[in-house]
């Protein structure tokens, strides 16, 4: 492996991301009130979180494409609401949860993807 080539992983930004990740599933399955603390409105929670997500796993993996960091972080959103809708876990499902986990992604890569299409030389 050559020194000049570029690592495809930077692994600070890769131990924030797997942190973030263990915090977030922790804090969706552990029994509790979601209106409590900083911000009551369940879906700004998912927005922000997976907002926040998408950022460090770009982080993580400069390399990687978009859609599939993408893709990625929406299935771990889908996995996180069947874990809740399961009885044993106490907590309820919604899709609308995965709806904002879409957008926080969404709203991350949107803004980067229109500047590249913009600056598109041809």
């Amino acid at each position: 492996m050559s020194l000049l080539v570029p690592r495809k992983i930077n692994w600070l930004g890769l131990a924030a991301f797997v942190a973030a990740v263990a915090f977030t599933l922790y804090a969706a399955l552990a029994p509790g009130d979601d209106t409590a603390g900083l911000i009551p409105w369940d879906k700004a929670k998912h927005f922000i979180v997976f907002y926040g997500l998408t950022f460090l796993a770009t982080m993580a993996l400069p390399r990687s494409r978009y859609w599939k960091i993408g893709v990625v972080l929406l299935g771990f959103g889908v996995a996180i609401e069947i874990l809740q809708g399961l009885p044993v876990i106490g907590r309820d499902a919604d899709v609308f949860d995965i709806v904002a986990d879409t957008c926080g992604i969404g709203f991350f890569f949107g803004p980067i993807i229109a500047t590249q299409w913009m600056n598109r030389d041809g």
